[in-house]
């Protein structure tokens, strides 16, 4: 489903500023524990638990901490390598998937959807007038093709999610439903609008070249072994590698979905499970040359992209500065990348500060923290 991006501006919880971020090196992993903390204690108890991890050069070695509890119950104590449903950031792992079969020349960015896309697809989409002759794989990384989003372009498809927890949806259901729900929104690149449909259809073709099974091509293509991402999978479509272990629970509004079929939200949209240590692994690994095999594809995946003049993105509330995979922000001054999951899971990574860091919350989101947590390495870097 849908990701929503953290601005730095948006809402924040109403706390002081009690934890002092600019701390000497020997007190910096008692101050990123204490920085949970202050999260969890200044949410009025709206936040149950959180973890949090970082990787960074101002760091003797990476840090994990996790505090609370992982399910609003406040029964069972969160665990740092306890799994969660990471929901949109599935999206970078689809789009360094898809720049991995690029750099390989197995296929080109610049190749229609035509080339790749099963002629089931093809008919249900051409149906409302989407020409994937035109729509190319690069609209559809960067969210400018114009297919309307099937998960969150209406309130349809969230009141049957929630009113049928049991049911199995398929992609091919997925893509019905955006053409049966709303219309084509422009040809491509002519703007900007999130679309989950846009990336099932890029998960469709990574599992083209692995016999239909998308698990294993995220999990080849990006080196799942080789960076010991011990507890990323995705889930239903591949063997959990942690068996018997409880995820956290997973929140939409008041609603605990954590027992809802995923494949809701699975199929190159969403769809992973992980951890925050894990993902920082991830974010850490793929700017710093141990996915890629060339730096031209990360340059790729980071430059920016003109879209149609006839666009003004000044004038669209929804318009947000989305790469191949993360959004471009600044942060502190400097330039930095970030995903967010609908659940309450962020990740981020400074390129000046070769720094990489992961928050997730059991419920409910406060991006103060993640802030102050890069804060605290950014303090470590000016001593």
């Amino acid at each position: 489903m849908i990701t929503y991006i953290l601005g730095f501006s948006l809402i924040f919880c109403a706390c002081a500023n009690n934890v002092d971020t600019d701390v000497s090196a020997d007190d910096v992993e008692s101050t990123l524990q204490l920085l949970l903390e202050e999260a969890i204690n200044s949410s009025y108890d709206q936040l149950p638990g959180v973890s949090a991890s970082i990787i960074s050069p101002a760091l003797n070695e990476a840090w994990s901490g996790a505090s609370g509890y992982d399910s609003s119950k406040k029964e069972d104590t969160l665990k740092i390598d306890q799994p969660f449903r990471i929901a949109s950031i599935t999206k970078t792992f689809v789009a360094a998937a898809i720049l991995r079969l690029h750099e390989l020349d197995s296929l080109s960015i610049e190749d229609p959807l035509s080339k790749y896309t099963s002629d089931e697809h093809q008919i249900i989409l051409s149906s409302d007038d989407y020409d994937l002759n035109k729509i190319k794989i690069k609209h559809c990384l960067n969210h400018s093709s114009g297919l309307f989003d099937y998960a969150m372009g209406g309130r349809k498809y969230i009141e049957i999610s929630i009113g049928q927890p049991k049911k199995r949806w398929t992609r091919t259901e997925q893509l019905q439903f955006a053409v049966d729900h709303g219309e084509k929104l422009w040809e491509p690149n002519g703007g900007y609008r999130y679309s989950d449909t846009g990336y099932i259809l890029l998960g469709e073709i990574i599992g083209g070249f692995y016999d239909g099974d998308l698990a294993l091509g995220l999990r080849t293509l990006l080196k799942f072994q080789d960076l010991g991402l011990t507890h990323t999978w995705l889930e239903t479509l591949e063997d959990s590698p942690i068996p018997g272990v409880d995820p956290v629970h997973r929140y939409f509004r008041r609603d605990d979905l954590t027992t809802y079929d995923p494949s809701n939200d699975l199929y190159g949209g969403g769809g992973l499970m992980s951890t925050s240590t894990d993902l920082t692994k991830f974010v850490s690994a793929l700017f710093e040359g141990r996915i890629y095999e060339k730096d031209e594809t990360l340059e790729l995946m980071l430059a920016g992209h003109a879209l149609n003049p006839s666009y003004d993105p000044t004038t669209d509330d929804r318009y947000k500065d989305y790469r191949y995979g993360m959004w471009h922000i600044s942060l502190y001054g400097k330039k930095a990348f970030i995903h967010s999951g609908l659940w309450g899971t962020h990740m981020i990574y400074v390129p000046v500060m070769k720094t990489a860091c992961t928050v997730n919350y059991t419920k409910g989101s406060y991006s103060r923290m993640l802030k102050k947590m890069i804060l605290v390495v950014k303090n470590q870097m000016q001593e």
